[in-house]
């Protein structure tokens, strides 16, 4: 009871920072997709592409970068859960991106403009056309974001506040030190919630948006 008990605070802070860093991901992949596929163009192609840097660079060089960035320039946010998070954006986004682009080109955009024809505002139309039909791609998108954010390891171990751990975390610690018995349950505990993560996934690819 007590070890399952030890593994609540890694298994919420997993949750959590993979959560957060999802929702940033599909927040940030949102207008870059938007641009890319109703705008296309030099420019929007040039900002999709540069949203790629970070998935190309070795995960140990963005989190020496972001350290770097934080110390000098951003202090105040060094060391605190918006770096890890901030670290997750950087390195996620083009799954986000990809996966955003693809329910955006699967939907009709002549459904928004016979909605703004209607007289519908800008905002209104989004929130009432274009949102709902595009839910299962950025569902998608987060969970996928969720998936691979859930094992990082570089960016949590050096971008973590103080005394967060994760399940990532966790594992790695205890098979760092040979005790290769108590990184069971962690890693146990982690395939469990990415199975969940897989399941929402799997259950989106049958409601891709119509056009």
């Amino acid at each position: 009871v007590g070890e399952s008990a030890s593994m609540m605070a890694p298994a919420l802070g997993s949750v959590l920072a993979s959560v957060l860093g999802a929702v940033a991901s599909v927040l940030g992949a949102l207008p870059l997709a938007f641009l890319a596929v109703r705008y296309p163009g030099r420019l929007t192609l040039a900002m999709e592409r540069v949203s790629y840097v970070g998935y190309a660079l070795p995960p140990i060089v963005l989190a020496l970068s972001l350290v770097f960035l934080g110390v000098r320039a951003l202090p105040f946010l060094y060391g605190t859960l918006v770096m890890l998070v901030l670290a997750y954006l950087v390195r996620f986004l083009p799954q986000a991106v990809g996966t955003v682009r693809s329910a955006l080109l699967q939907l009709n955009p002549h459904l928004a403009e016979a909605a703004a024809s209607l007289g519908q505002s800008p905002s209104t139309v989004f929130r009432r056309v274009t949102a709902p039909l595009l839910r299962p791609g950025l569902l998608a998108g987060a969970a996928l974001v969720f998936l691979t954010a859930m094992k990082e390891l570089p960016a949590t171990l050096l971008l973590a506040p103080i005394g967060f751990e994760t399940l990532a975390t966790r594992v790695w610690g205890a098979t760092a030190e040979g005790r290769f018995a108590e990184a069971a349950l962690p890693a146990l505990v982690l395939m469990a919630i990415s199975a969940l993560g897989v399941g929402l996934l799997v259950s989106q690819e049958g409601d891709a948006p119509r056009g």
